[in-house]
C-alpha cells in the first residue's frame, strides 16, 4: 500500500509534466494540468500518512532513523537530515498546488518560466531521481530511467517547436 501511493502519484506527476509539454491549447493544458498536478501531490501526502501509519507508528524519531539507515545503505554516508528534504518535497508540491489553482491565468503552464516554476521542478526532479534511481534498484529503476528519458525527450522536442 506504501509504495503504491507513491508510484501512482509519481505517474501523476509524469502525466502533467508530459501535459505541459503536448497539450497546446492554453486553457485546456492548464485544466489537465491542475488536476493531473494535484492528484500527484494528493497522493504523495497519502503516502507519507500510510508510511507513517503503516511503517513508523506515527513516530517521527522512527521516520527518521529510518531515512539515516536507507541513506547509509544505499550511498554508505550517514545523514540525518533527509527526511527534510522529504518534508520539503511535499510542502514545495502542496504550495504549488494551492498557486496553481489560485491562479487565474489561460496561458500555457511553460510559458511563465518563473523562478517559483523553474525551482518546483528542478527540486521535484532532483528528489524523483535520488528516490527513484538512485535509491531504488531492479524493475523500478529501469522504469524511472526510461520515464525520465521519454520526459527528456518530450522537453527537448516542445522546446525546438517553440522556437520555430
Amino acid at each position: 500500500m506504501v509504495n503504491l501511493t507513491i508510484w501512482i502519484s509519481l505517474v501523476f506527476y509524469a502525466s502533467a509534466v508530459a501535459v505541459s509539454f503536448l497539450v497546446t491549447d492554453g486553457m485546456k493544458q492548464l485544466k489537465i494540468y491542475r488536476i493531473l498536478w494535484s492528484l500527484g501531490c494528493i497522493f504523495a501526502l497519502i503516502h507519507v500518512f500510510c508510511a507513517f501509519q503503516f511503517i513508523h507508528d506515527w513516530n517521527h524519531q522512527i521516520a527518521v532513523k529510518h531515512t539515516i539507515i536507507e541513506t547509509e545503505r544505499v550511498t554508505g554516508l550517514r545523514f540525518e537530515y533527509g527526511i527534510y528534504f522529504n518534508y520539503l518535497f511535499l510542502l514545495v508540491w502542496t504550495i504549488d498546488c494551492i498557486k496553481l489553482h489560485n491562479a487565474h491565468s489561460n496561458r500555457k503552464i511553460g510559458a511563465t518560466h518563473s523562478l517559483w516554476s523553474r525551482f518546483v521542478h528542478i527540486y521535484m526532479l532532483l528528489i524523483i531521481i535520488s528516490a527513484t534511481i538512485i535509491f531504488e534498484d531492479g524493475f523500478i529503476r529501469y522504469i524511472s530511467f526510461i520515464s525520465l528519458a521519454l520526459l527528456a525527450l518530450l522537453f527537448y522536442f516542445s522546446a525546438r517547436t517553440e522556437t520555430k
